[in-house]
């Protein structure tokens, strides 16, 4: 399984929590697929960072605008994929290799969609499998 994470920049720890740690803690011998922006990006970091070797981030430009350490962590294991210049090719990318999607949009309005929303619609269209659907 390869899983791309994804959500809202403005999600809270606490909403990061209550949504994506009790479908992430079940998983075993994935391989995680995430981005660089702040937000569910981030926390999806920090969560990893000591429990999987496995996780590819893809990136705008030449590094990622966020990693986190090094040292007596499994991030040096990760692998980076650069050089996108848009948010909308980066993204594109991370669900064309992916398996199956992990995201949740917490800024559902009638006036905006959000990129989640975005992300979401495309990979169904792309037959992505949802992992609340499997879990």
């Amino acid at each position: 399984m390869k899983l791309f994470v994804f959500g809202n920049g403005n999600t809270s720890f606490e909403e990061y929590t209550e949504k994506y740690v009790s479908y992430l803690c079940q998983l075993k011998n994935a391989e995680f697929l995430v981005c660089d922006f702040r937000g569910v990006d981030t926390l999806t970091m920090e969560y990893l960072k000591t429990k999987s070797s496995k996780v590819s981030v893809y990136h705008i430009g030449e590094k990622p605008r966020y990693l986190p350490a090094r040292y007596r962590t499994k991030v040096s294991s990760w692998e980076l994929f650069g050089g996108y210049t848009t948010d909308h090719e980066r993204d594109m990318a991370a669900i064309y290799h992916c398996t199956h999607f992990l995201a949740f949009d917490f800024n559902v309005s009638a006036q905006r969609k959000s990129g989640t929303a975005t992300n979401i619609e495309q990979c169904l269209r792309l037959d992505k499998i949802p992992l609340t659907e499997v879990l």
